[in-house]
């Protein structure tokens, strides 16, 4: 250990290499005094510190910080001026500081470069002030960190604001979805989000997860859609096959409606119906290498030229 002849003439020397040589002196005596450190050493140590600080090459105060930044009792006017610094400096401080209140993170926070946000984020804990601060100014590294970290709690509100921020950004859905603590409604939210590859990983989740069981709804209520389209498309082309049966519409039109929607079935059906041929034969009419039969057929139902235009354009996207 050092000592005190050896200590005040390093505090007279003023150069760059003087002033390292004080740093590094009164750091291993702070830090190697272990559980011994009051809060008057601790204040004298910072107020010897801060006073030279200025004086300090980068290098000099990256090893400062990264030494102290563990320490319980290391002065916290010292940590937040550290905490201020470069990256270089700052970010061993802001992501392991104990010292730096919620209050002192908020500070720094909201007006700090990305960087600094990005080490605050990766703190082992972070309340739901500071979340706050990170999810309404960080960028899309620092979100993504912030929502991996599950030490990180956050508020109703910033959870919604995460989701809207991941619409452009599948590294921050990822992170989501891996939040047990995620609300019902920002879960909700971030549902029709998810790519094919994220709905996969939440299935693997457990069946009593959240986004588990809205994937479940949602698929359900898509199948039921469908269904339902089916159902509405299949009364609607009866309706208009009916309509052509009772002489209401001509079969050009129910031709042309069904051949330019692509609707093979129903227009086989239709053919099938004004001709009494079974659907069946009337469906390989449709789809033959040749089309003469067809034209026969639709001659005889008194299918014009130009409707037959589109059962011409109908079989090229098929065949």
């Amino acid at each position: 250990m050092i000592n005190l002849s050896k200590l005040a003439a390093l505090a007279k020397d003023s150069s760059v290499s003087g002033r390292k040589g004080l740093i590094t002196a009164l750091t291993d005596l702070f830090v190697g005094s272990g559980d011994d450190k009051d809060e008057q050493m601790s204040l004298l140590f910072g107020d010897i510190v801060l006073k030279v600080l200025g004086q300090l090459e980068e290098e000099t105060r990256m090893i400062l910080a990264k030494r102290v930044c563990n320490e319980e009792q290391a002065p916290r006017d010292l940590m937040v001026k550290l905490a201020r610094d470069k990256i270089s400096v700052a970010g061993p401080v802001l992501e392991h500081s104990p010292v730096l209140s919620s209050n002192d993170l908020v500070e720094i926070a909201a007006d700090a470069p990305m960087e600094h946000l990005g080490a605050i984020a990766g703190r082992r804990t972070v309340d739901e002030a500071v979340t706050t601060v990170l999810v309404d100014r960080g960028d899309s590294k620092v979100l993504s960190k912030v929502a991996e970290n599950k030490g990180a709690e956050f508020a109703k509100s910033s959870f919604l604001k995460l989701v809207e921020k991941a619409r452009a950004d599948e590294t921050i859905q990822a992170a989501l979805i891996d939040r047990a603590d995620l609300p019902e409604e920002a879960a909700k939210a971030l549902v029709p989000l998810l790519t094919e590859e994220l709905q996969g990983r939440v299935s693997a989740l457990g069946a009593d997860n959240t986004l588990v069981q809205l994937l479940a709804e949602r698929a359900a209520t898509e199948v039921a859609a469908r269904a339902q389209k089916l159902d509405d498309a299949r009364e609607e082309s009866n309706a208009l096959i009916k309509e052509v049966l009772d002489k209401k519409t001509t079969i050009d039109d129910a031709v042309k409606m069904f051949a330019r929607a692509d609707r093979t079935a129903e227009l086989g059906i239709l053919l099938a119906k004004v001709s009494d041929l079974p659907p069946a034969a009337v469906s390989q009419l449709l789809f033959s290498t040749s089309d003469k039969p067809l034209i026969i057929l639709c001659k005889a139902v008194g299918v014009r030229s130009e409707a037959y235009k589109d059962i011409l354009t109908m079989r090229a996207r098929r065949l």
